[in-house]
């Protein structure tokens, strides 16, 4: 009985330890909070497309909506130029319009038409390109801004790119 004691007094220190800290699994700290997934979203209800930007934009990029004397001189309806906020630097122009305006729209300098749906156009301004400013990772390839343009109830093969 006498070698229980040494015995017990050397493992007591190491039970008390175990009960003192639980397993690694089993410290009550909560899991993080998921994030919401941050995107960036511009709506053109007059011409009923969203432009749905890519994760990098959300926070840094901003909608400005054109004025009435250029949508006139361009020939659109609606238009809206993304600005990087951070470099104060133009990344894309949107022109929208009706089918009926689009000939005159897109015989404009520097227009392009996009897409199509439903009766409207949507025309792209040439601006700067990703080769302009290769190095910033805020420019959209063609790609990313095809993949953008989101038209209300258009379901595949409906739009016309």
């Amino acid at each position: 009985m006498k070698w229980l004691s040494p015995a017990w007094l050397l493992l007591l220190p190491l039970s008390m330890g175990a009960a003192v800290t639980p397993p690694p699994v089993m410290h009550g700290t909560r899991a993080p909070e998921p994030e919401p997934m941050k995107t960036f979203r511009w709506r053109d209800d007059a011409a009923g497309y969203s432009f749905v930007g890519p994760p990098r934009w959300a926070g840094r990029v901003k909608a400005v909506p054109m004025d009435a004397k250029s949508l006139a001189a361009s020939g659109a309806t609606s238009g809206v130029t993304f600005v990087d906020t951070e470099h104060s630097q133009t990344l894309l122009i949107l022109l929208a319009t009706d089918d009926e305006r689009s000939a005159a729209l897109v015989s404009t300098s520097g227009v392009h038409e996009l897409s199509r749906h439903g009766g409207h156009v949507l025309a792209v301004k040439d601006g700067p390109t990703r080769q302009t400013f290769a190095r910033d990772a805020m420019m959209l390839t063609p790609e990313e801004r095809d993949a953008a343009i989101v038209w209300d109830g258009a379901t595949g093969g409906e739009v016309t790119r």
